[in-house]
């Protein structure tokens, strides 16, 4: 079997408000019929999921070899079909390349290992200044040293790992994301 025969996926992701969520899947299923004609046509599949602000769709075409799965992508009928599909407004679309599935993943994947240590590093100083002003304030002076540190600390760990680590890493995607749109817009 030749390297170009091997099957390949054509992949994208959409972001999209919720008032065009119909238009949108109407639109694609005249797209998927297309591509059903198509020769080396193997299939398709689509994961819609909805986030708080928008529907992430996640369509996939299979394809018998990188020649067909081209030859569609340049086809006349598939550029009208887009067009259809993309007079809807859109947050974000990607068609990433097969190497490229980092962006699918999870936004929390998208941030770095030294953004994420710089992150805690962050809020390790301003939630332990903050905890330690009103634990001073709040727990009386007799209170043990020892369980006191104990106790921040614990608290400082949650705080971090489930409310502000994961919600400064949306947030740092998010403005990666549209730093990078800009970016790519211009």
């Amino acid at each position: 079997m030749s390297h170009d025969a091997r099957p390949v996926l054509s992949i994208i992701v959409r972001r999209f408000g919720h008032e065009f969520r119909d238009d949108i899947m109407q639109s694609l299923e005249q797209l998927q019929k297309a591509a059903a004609n198509e020769e080396g046509y193997l299939g398709d599949h689509n994961s819609l999921s909805q986030q708080d602000d928008c529907y992430e769709l996640v369509n996939v075409f299979s394809f018998d070899s990188r020649k067909n799965l081209e030859r569609w992508e340049s086809s006349d009928l598939r550029k009208e079909c887009l067009a259809d599909l993309d007079r809807h407004p859109q947050k974000v679309t990607r068609h990433p390349h097969v190497d490229e599935f980092s962006l699918l993943l999870s936004p929390k994947s998208r941030v770095s290992k030294i953004e994420i240590v710089v992150i805690l590093i962050f809020w390790i100083l301003v939630l332990g200044a903050t905890l330690g002003f009103f634990a001073d304030l709040l727990l009386p002076a007799t209170f043990p040293a020892a369980v006191r540190s104990v106790l921040l600390i614990s608290i400082n760990v949650v705080l971090i790992s489930y409310i502000f680590l994961p919600w400064s890493s949306s947030w740092l995607t998010r403005l990666k994301t549209r730093l990078a749109v800009k970016k790519s817009g211009k």
